[in-house]
């Protein structure tokens, strides 16, 4: 081998060691400011100071007449959190809620944006990041009142967003010990149970919300036998449902993992 091609060889090499460096740096500081920037919104989040339920009639949420939400009076009953819905709507007007989901660590604000593309690639403050925000489906309402609401988040590597969702496909005694998902809304809390999760194709026939009881039965039956685990929850019509959704896998083989909750009751404020 001559010295030119020997030299030719370090010289690509020394290029391709450069070139991870400067993608593993690049990575390393979108996680880094993407952490700073959901550590500093903790800011919003603080402890209930209520600890009594109150008697307030309940007010009817509703996608058809004979839907409606139950209400829970019992505050000692939904987790010791108090959520500042106004600080957080003034930093961003997308901003809907808050997600928690005390088994996988999940703990969140939850925004809707005018489509599904803005917030895979922009965080809450509307900042350019891989990490992107958890958002609801554009086309969702806001107000949980759909048969099925689609909230979806990146699975960062580092567990962030909804990265520690494959804690629950690692560790089935997550979901039995704890299968709360809870959203804080501007008017309360509302409570979900799993009922089932899995991992689907990336062109899953899960994605629908259903436009009619029908569907919505069939939706909870395919779920179901779906699902990685028997969970204690069985959905019924009566009431409506949330279905987490994130990556799963990597490259060309990447798919889904569904996680799905029915409403259990909500705590008005």
């Amino acid at each position: 081998m001559s010295d030119k091609i020997r030299y030719l060889i370090i010289g690509i090499a020394s290029i391709g060691v450069i070139v991870a460096g400067i993608m593993i740096f690049t990575t390393y500081n979108e996680y880094r400011k993407a952490e700073e920037e959901y550590s500093g919104l903790e800011q919003y989040v603080g402890q209930s100071q209520t600890s009594e339920g109150s008697e307030n009639d309940s007010k009817k949420d509703s996608k058809e007449e004979t839907r409606e939400f139950r209400q829970n009076f019992n505050r000692a009953d939904f987790p010791d959190m108090e959520i500042d819905y106004d600080g957080l709507h003034a930093k961003n007007r997308d901003y809907i809620g808050w997600i928690y989901v005390g088994s996988a660590g999940i703990s969140y604000p939850v925004v809707q944006g005018a489509d599904n593309e803005y917030y895979l690639h922009n965080t809450f403050e509307n900042k350019p990041n891989f990490a992107g925000c958890i958002f609801i489906d554009c086309q969702d309402k806001a107000d949980l009142t759909m048969f099925n609401t689609f909230v979806y988040g990146h699975a960062m590597k580092n567990g962030t967003m909804f990265g520690n969702l494959r804690k629950l496909r690692k560790d089935p005694s997550l979901v039995k010990n704890d299968p709360y998902i809870y959203m804080f809304m501007k008017d309360g809390i509302y409570r979900y149970q799993i009922y089932s999760y899995y991992i689907d194709e990336k062109e899953s026939n899960m994605y629908y919300s259903a436009d009619n009881l029908k569907e919505y039965r069939q939706y909870f039956r395919d779920a179901m036998d779906r699902s990685m685990a028997e969970c204690e929850a069985k959905p019924n019509e009566e009431d409506n449902s949330i279905t987490l959704v994130t990556c799963s896998g990597a490259g060309s083989q990447k798919q889904r993992f569904f996680v799905h909750g029915i409403f259990i009751d909500r705590y008005l404020y």
